[in-house]
């Protein structure tokens, strides 16, 4: 269901008298500086009792008195707060940090599942919204309002809204029971490094391996209470002493193999066994799939997606791999012929175990381009500036640095400032350069510091309504300023990640439709990459680098030379990852789209090795099924919808074949984009958007080219 705001009615919001609650969206600036944990269980609590009593007043609602307004803009509306409210403490919790405010994720927790668990009148609000979406004046609705009630019944409908007292009792123990395994099988992930270990009292079974590792292993035996300062032993585990390096350096095959066993042996040995675990989800999810009016999980996940079925799904997976297969099997009847070099004898086959070592006995030709060569070019302002002017360009905006001050509770906030939650942040605001209308800020909270979490990500913080700004910002922690009087330069990647997280960005602040609840955001899971991965696209063009590359020392610009072999460099590895998600992906659709006919049963390895065949590596012995330990398709969000990956990428790759044709700077096909993709945000399907801009349906035509397939 959707957190959202609680709404007492409009004309009895206006009459109110404005309440202190940092923590709501009642303010277009954030007041970081009175949100504390202490405010936010107050707010929290707050919420939940707004959201109590505009389900109320929608409960109230007859049919005669339905407007669009009342009913499904009421329904998304009525937990808005509540939801304003996590998504600051998420922030909070991953740029700020600390104790206090993993206790207040813990006490927010608690009083939402209270909260839901006693939430009233749901079978009345039911009741009013299937009677809404059926009542003639829907038909006098604006498409994007259709389109907001169609999405809002699909949605409800997949949670399970509306189904009778019986089936809700079993949807509720279906969804306790998958949370109970899904806990379990991430324990069993977390606790693997500490079951399997191998204590070695002979140093001839590790003849080969490095000095330092050898001392580190021996430390460990000691620790762990095996050998002696005269007779020594030596420790492998998955931990401090790990088996990995054995499998490359080892002279010794049996010490390989044992060590191969034991690195796999996460998900798959002793009581740790994710199998039992695996197959139960995956029974359950079908038995829920099917109680909520569903052929298959995968048909379910689908439903709200671009690609509209398990089926649709599948059939996309199986053409990218019948299409990527040839080159594939080019590359593995190569890489045979290296490893039988390293082994000393013609192989067709490989024990895994040994795969490593032979191919250290005979390194791949090449180490590509090195992306380092590039680096003295990339100063961090200049890249910052030069990425804004790129995007001004392409669709026409204004970008402008706007004063960001860091208070302390009580200060006030200086005027034509925007307060932040830490002094390094800053504050960009984003006009359209047509008519100065201020489309949104955009905040950069780029370098690592305690407390902050180690990932890169762009979140939406506060969606404006109709005439109002969005706010957004990128979190990462990208290379930091170094020392006074040294250059502060950015490598490739931390160029990867600006121009990633600014195509969220980009969606996130152009998506200008008239319901809140049709932001960028809230378009369909699969297109969400779709705008990063297509920015991420000019990082790699030599047009594009000449507009902000410039040595640091010289100011000579990035020599022709090298901006070619980066870009040339791009698709120029093996094959192997892209199989390697594509693989990923028909497995888990196949699991979630055919579980009764092809994993009901059955052993999970053999199953699994059965449907993926022809597209593994000819390896000796079966290799345990990698959803044993995929945690993305098992437990978070991706199951049955790993695809998306490859969807996105897809349709990146479909849309920058126009920027190709047209010019990767042309202003003009920018200027389409905007419209077509961007300003829309989620008022309709997705893949009329991508229709309206390339004229015809996806292809991944562009993405096989690039793959050189």
């Amino acid at each position: 269901m959707l957190c959202m705001l609680p709404l007492v009615a409009a004309e009895e919001a206006q009459t109110q008298p404005q309440q202190n609650h940092p923590f709501f969206r009642t303010d277009a600036q954030p007041r970081w500086s009175q949100m504390t944990p202490q405010q936010l269980l107050a707010d929290v609590d707050a919420a939940c009792e707004q959201a109590k009593a505009r389900f109320a007043a929608l409960a109230a609602v007859t049919p005669e008195n339905a407007t669009f307004r009342n009913t499904f803009l009421a329904y998304y509306e009525a937990e808005e707060n509540l939801q304003q409210a996590q998504t600051y403490l998420y922030h909070l919790l991953h740029t700020v940090g600390g104790e206090q405010w993993l206790k207040a994720q813990e006490a927010v927790i608690a009083k939402t599942a209270e909260y839901e668990s006693a939430r009233p009148h749901a079978e009345r609000v039911w009741q009013v919204l299937q009677a809404a979406a059926s009542a003639p004046w829907v038909s006098s609705l604006s498409e994007a309002e259709q389109y907001f009630i169609a999405r809002t019944m699909t949605r409800l409908r997949a949670s399970g809204t509306g189904l009778p007292p019986d089936k809700q009792a079993r949807k509720s123990a279906i969804d306790s029971e998958i949370k109970q395994l899904s806990m379990q099988y991430v324990a069993n992930l977390a606790n693997a490094n500490g079951v399997w270990q191998l204590v070695i009292t002979e140093p001839e079974q590790l003849a080969g391996m490095p000095e330092d590792w050898m001392n580190t292993a021996r430390q460990a035996a000691l620790e762990a209470g095996f050998g002696s300062e005269d007779k020594p032993a030596w420790l492998i585990n998955l931990s401090n002493s790990p088996a990995r390096p054995v499998l490359t350096h080892c002279t010794v095959e049996k010490t390989r193999k044992q060590c191969w066993y034991g690195a796999n042996s996460i998900g798959t040995a002793y009581a740790l066994d994710n199998e039992p675990i695996i197959l139960r989800i995956l029974e359950l999810r079908q038995e829920l799939a099917e109680l909520l009016g569903y052929a298959s999980f995968a048909d379910m996940q689908a439903a709200q997606l671009m690609m509209g079925s398990g089926e649709n799904a599948l059939a996309f997976v199986d053409e990218l791999l019948e299409k990527s297969r040839p080159a594939y099997e080019a590359w593995v009847a190569t890489e045979l012929e290296r490893l039988s070099v390293g082994a000393g004898r013609k192989l067709t086959s490989v024990n895994p175990w040994d795969e490593a070592f032979f191919s250290a006995k005979n390194p791949a030709a090449g180490g590509g381009f090195d992306a380092g060569k590039i680096t003295p070019y990339l100063q961090a302002e200049k890249v910052l500036r030069g990425m804004f002017d790129i995007w001004e360009h392409m669709y026409s905006l204004r970008i402008a640095e706007v004063p960001a001050v860091c208070l302390k509770p009580g200060e006030q906030c200086p005027q034509g400032a925007r307060e932040v939650w830490h002094p390094a942040v800053r504050v960009f605001a984003v006009y359209d350069a047509a008519d100065g209308t201020h489309l949104g800020d955009c905040c950069l909270d780029l370098y690592p510091r305690p407390g902050k979490r180690d990932m890169g990500w762009c979140m939406p913080l506060r969606f404006g309504g109709e005439g109002e700004a969005h706010l957004a910002a990128i979190v990462a922690n990208l290379t930091p300023p170094p020392g006074p009087g040294k250059p502060h330069l950015y490598s490739h990647g931390d160029l990867y990640v600006l121009f990633h997280e600014f195509g969220h960005m980009m969606h996130m602040l152009l998506g200008h439709s008239a319901l809140r609840g049709q932001s960028a955001m809230d378009a369909e899971r699969d297109f969400v990459e779709m705008p990063s991965q297509l920015q991420e696209n000019w990082i790699w063009q030599p047009e594009a680098l000449a507009t902000f590359a410039f040595h640091h020392e010289t100011g000579e610009p990035l020599p022709k030379e090298l901006a070619e072999q980066l870009a040339a460099s791009r698709f120029a590895g093996p094959i192997t990852f892209h199989m390697s998600m594509l693989c990923a992906a028909k497995l888990d659709l196949e699991m979630h789209h055919h579980y009764r006919e092809k994993f009901h049963g059955r052993s999970l390895d053999a199953a699994s090795a059965q449907l993926l065949a022809p597209w593994q590596f000819p390896y000796s012995v079966p290799t345990p099924c990698e959803m044993r330990n995929f945690i993305y398709c098992m437990t978070e969000g991706y199951s049955a919808s790993f695809y998306t990956y490859k969807w996105s990428e897809v349709l990146a790759a479909d849309a920058f074949s126009r920027f190709e044709r047209e010019g990767i700077l042309n202003a003009a096909t920018g200027a389409a984009y905007r419209k077509a993709i961007l300003n829309p945000a989620a008022s309709r399907p997705m893949s009329d958007s991508f229709r309206a801009f390339m004229g015809r349906n996806p292809s991944p035509a562009a993405l096989l080219k690039q793959y050189g397939l």
